[in-house]
């Protein structure tokens, strides 16, 4: 049986569709990540669910997040509760919506964002790769 950690690289190589509640269920299954975790450059993926996000980000040519300091970013990172599971979150500064971080390797973190900014589409899973 293979770990969370190797399930959600699989996912990600797959590169094909997938259903929102698997992502969920394999999110949960990951260690929190720590704020300082999230430091330096990323670049992001997403998976492809049918959310109405990733058409946004494909829009906008989305390529991924910066985090120079715990403080100096666009929105904030903070230590929040998701799912029972205290982790690393980006808050935004303008927006009823939060990116909440699980930990993969030290090269990749998993990602959900989340709140009523969303509207009913649910959360919208994605990554962030050094």
């Amino acid at each position: 049986m293979s770990s969370p950690q190797e399930s959600y690289l699989a996912a990600i190589e797959a590169n094909r569709k997938v259903n929102p509640q698997t992502m969920d269920d394999l999110f949960k299954q990951l260690p929190p990540a720590k704020p300082e975790q999230l430091l330096g450059d990323w670049n992001g993926g997403y998976f492809d669910t049918g959310h109405p996000v990733a058409t946004q980000l494909a829009d906008i040519k989305w390529v991924g997040k910066s985090f120079k300091t715990l403080e100096d970013v666009d929105p904030v990172v903070r230590e929040m509760v998701y799912d029972r599971i205290a982790s690393a979150a980006m808050i935004y500064d303008d927006r009823p919506i939060f990116d909440h971080f699980r930990y993969v390797n030290d090269n990749l973190l998993a990602g959900v964002m989340e709140g009523k900014g969303l509207g009913h589409n649910g959360p919208f899973y994605f990554y962030l790769q050094r």
